[in-house]
């Protein structure tokens, strides 16, 4: 099976050399080779910089917190990976953040995922708190399948994204409003195809994430009551959308 224009980008920060030491290993042990691509500090964003890609005003609007200087860096730093996607008009591409675990199924993930005959355009590789309920399910082989859910996983772990995904995700990115998994989650407004993988071929590290970690010294509170309302407005347009998911094939051809 052929991958066609296919690479693995792993997001890293500069000052994270023992991250990118262990995804170095792990990839290594399962015959993959990747690409590193240096993670936004938000933190180090001029005030200038960060008008550009951050509208508080909107963010106000569509989430119940303010976003920290982390949030903001790691949305700018998958935005990074799906501009290399269109740039070098990959088919797919893998995305890991630094702190993923990689299972021992994944090579076979993605040579499945490269002889897909039905459109997509991205795929949750990792779960968050809780895993998901599939709507519907296909076999893709070697004891794999992909999903839907209506509801995504809430990580941004590991992801397949295609040539068409990354299109869609950078024209709708800026202004940026959501953190990157939220964002995601609300797949309606971007006319996204969305799968979740099963079982998940990457699991999330037990010291977490410091892309998503970097933040300013002013604490960010949310308003309780305001998460309550996005929530529910959340859920409510879930369902109206509901039909945009389409159908699987019951088998591959």
């Amino acid at each position: 099976m052929t991958l066609g224009k296919f690479k693995i980008f792993v997001i890293n920060l500069e000052s994270s050399s023992d991250r990118l030491a262990e995804i170095s290993q792990q990839c290594a042990l399962l015959g993959l080779t990747f690409e590193r691509v240096p993670a936004v500090r938000g933190s180090e964003l001029s005030v200038s910089e960060k008008r550009r890609c951050y509208d508080p005003q909107l963010n106000h609007k569509r989430y119940y917190k303010q976003l920290n200087d982390g949030e903001i860096g790691c949305y700018l730093s998958h935005m990074a990976c799906w501009q290399y996607i269109v740039t070098e008009q990959l088919d797919f591409a893998l995305i890991l953040e630094d702190d993923a675990v990689l299972r021992s199924q994944l090579p076979e993930f993605i040579t499945a995922v490269a002889g897909l005959e039905f459109d997509w355009d991205y795929i949750k590789l990792s779960h968050g708190s809780r895993k998901k309920k599939l709507l519907q399910q296909v076999d893709i082989g070697e004891a794999i399948s992909l999903g839907f859910c209506l509801k995504l996983p809430s990580t941004t772990t590991g992801q397949f994204v295609s040539f068409s995904g990354a299109q869609k995700l950078l024209q709708t990115a800026l202004p940026i409003s959501r953190p990157v998994d939220i964002d995601i989650q609300y797949w309606y407004e971007k006319n996204l195809q969305c799968l979740v993988a099963r079982p998940f071929p990457v699991g999330n590290g037990d010291f977490g994430s410091e892309i998503n970690k970097q933040s300013s010294t002013r604490t960010q509170s949310g308003q309780r009551l305001k998460r309550i309302w996005h929530k529910c407005c959340y859920e409510f347009w879930l369902r109206v959308y509901r039909g945009r998911i389409g159908k699987l094939p019951k088998k591959l051809l």
